[in-house]
């Protein structure tokens, strides 16, 4: 059965994905990410959803998304230390645990209704600070599982699972909702996390580091981290495009609640066509990316993509009538997965073997903490001026942006597709040719 489904994979242009699957540890990888990202998605909408019916303002929505993203900020460079210096496997078995156990105390509270805005706050608080060691080593966990040159596949793939789930926990978190309400989409990640821990506790060893210890403090690697993917000349601009992409479009995606109880007029089930919506466009982009394969021009299809998430964001903000907010929805969800899984399988191509968990904790500060921080502002000036308005004007910032970031496409592309060897034999043959003396008969220049 699994050499059929391998070979309707090739057949169906998915070639790569064939080859990508065959490695033991990565498969059992995927089988329990996909419930996991599932549960993260149901958690997602509950304490959006809660958060919603407990005060009603977007503000909160903004501040409970925000504690649960913004710790990355603080301590996803150490998190990405850690990814470099410790057994992968044995930090993500942890960080699943504890948001097995945090997934507990939400679905009791709910249960026994005791829960208030402040404790949904400090729990997605907890949720946040958790999340900022399991992001880097989620994120650097692909070269201990499939060879180098298999990464942007095993990228696409994993994405694919992420943005799958995007459309299918929210319609999950509806039929939860409706069932039993938040305690019981609580109850379900409590099952979708203590699975992820199962998975990785029977994984082959092939999740052992990289780099096997560190004579430098935590403190002088993160900063050598940060220093590197910050002054790359190709990688701080990619990054430093995507923070903006974070703070001035995806804040729309945490602040739909609003939408769709104030713009358009939905309950739980509207709310949740919405987020499908979302994820629907998701799922096609993964899709899409994962028949892209190594065909090159990552660097367009990032750019392209704020360019096509600017403009579907904007389009949103302006209408009030449902299929098409359904429809930039979609676009807007294509465009965040392409654009996302670009950047980051261009980033996993640029960097060393030994800074990998410290420069995708940056990449994974930018991509988690960046909507949650827009969302914040956009919630507060919300509140006083109406959700359209900000989330348009931050739209529009976007587009500008990316508009002049297509406009040095060429130069990026030179810095981060170029194969390392190539660029470095590019550098001896430019400094040889500096260092010989000019052919006989010919004046030197």
């Amino acid at each position: 059965m699994a050499k059929l489904l391998l070979r309707l994979l090739d057949l169906a242009g998915f070639g790569a994905v064939e080859q990508v699957m065959r490695h033991r540890s990565f498969r059992i990888y995927l089988v329990g990410h996909i419930p996991n990202v599932i549960g993260v998605w149901v958690v997602r909408v509950a304490i959006g959803w809660l958060a919603w019916q407990l005060t009603g303002s977007a503000f909160w929505l903004g501040a409970v998304a925000a504690a649960d993203a913004l710790p990355v900020l603080a301590l996803g460079p150490i998190g990405g230390v850690m990814a470099d210096r410790l057994d992968r496997r044995i930090i993500a078995t942890v960080t699943q645990a504890a948001l097995a156990v945090i997934a507990v105390i939400l679905a009791a509270l709910t249960f026994w209704d005791l829960m208030t805005i402040w404790i949904l706050f400090s729990l997605a608080l907890a949720r946040g600070i958790t999340a900022a060691f399991w992001q880097p080593v989620r994120l650097a966990l692909m070269p201990n599982l499939v060879p180098r040159a298999e990464i942007p596949i095993a990228i696409a793939l994993n994405s694919s699972t992420f943005n799958t789930a995007q459309f299918i926990g929210p319609a999950v978190a509806a039929g939860l909702l409706s069932l039993g309400g938040p305690s019981l989409a609580f109850a379900f990640n409590i099952f979708a996390a203590s699975f992820m821990v199962w998975v990785l506790l029977v994984i082959d060893s092939p999740l052992a580091p990289l780099k096997k210890g560190s004579r430098a403090s935590v403190f002088a690697d993160v900063v050598a981290g940060m220093k590197y993917g910050l002054t790359h000349a190709g990688i701080a601009p990619m990054l430093l495009l995507l923070l903006i992409l974070g703070l001035s479009i995806r804040p729309l995606t945490e602040l739909l609640p609003g939408f769709a109880d104030l713009v358009f007029g939905l309950g739980a089930d509207g709310f949740s066509l919405m987020v499908s919506s979302l994820g629907a466009g998701a799922a096609v982009g993964a899709i899409w990316m994962l028949r892209q394969g190594n065909r090159g021009g990552i660097t367009a299809i990032a750019l392209r993509a704020g360019l096509l998430g600017g403009a579907a964001a904007l389009i949103f903000a302006l209408t009030t009538w449902l299929p098409l907010a359904l429809v930039c929805l979609a676009v807007l969800g294509f465009s965040m997965t392409t654009g996302g899984i670009a950047t980051q399988q261009l980033v996993q191509l640029s960097v060393p073997d030994e800074m990998r968990g410290r420069v995708l904790s940056l990449f994974g500060m930018v991509f988690r903490a960046g909507p949650s921080g827009g969302a914040l502002l956009m919630g507060w000036i919300a509140d006083v001026a109406g959700l359209s308005w900000p989330v348009g004007i931050g739209a529009a910032l976007g587009l500008i942006a990316y508009i002049i970031g297509n406009g040095r496409r060429a130069r990026l592309e030179a810095l981060l597709e170029t194969p390392n060897d190539v660029r470095c034999a590019r550098v001896d043959t430019a400094e040889a040719a500096e260092a010989s003396p000019p052919p006989a008969g010919r004046a030197a220049e």
